[in-house]
């Protein structure tokens, strides 16, 4: 058993779980939209170091898919 938070698969379930959660925690947590999607994005981030940014984003997006609701409005 290893510390070693990054994930060597190019294709790892587990990533996208460990993502999903991470977003839909801190969003019932009180977390904005953005501030969960940017934490979900750092998770990919650690789990699989050196990659362009760019392609994180578009895989976080991509997973969330509808998870992702509007902003709740502000009185």
């Amino acid at each position: 058993m290893t510390n070693d938070p990054r994930c060597y698969s190019e294709h790892c379930s587990d990533c996208e779980k460990i993502v999903t959660r991470a977003y839909r925690e801190l969003r019932s947590k009180g977390q904005s939209d953005r501030e969960a999607f940017l934490s979900a994005v750092r998770v990919l981030e650690i789990r699989h170091p050196g990659e362009d940014r760019n392609s994180y984003f578009l895989r976080v997006a991509q997973w969330l898919g509808t998870e992702r609701g509007p902003e709740p409005q502000r009185q």
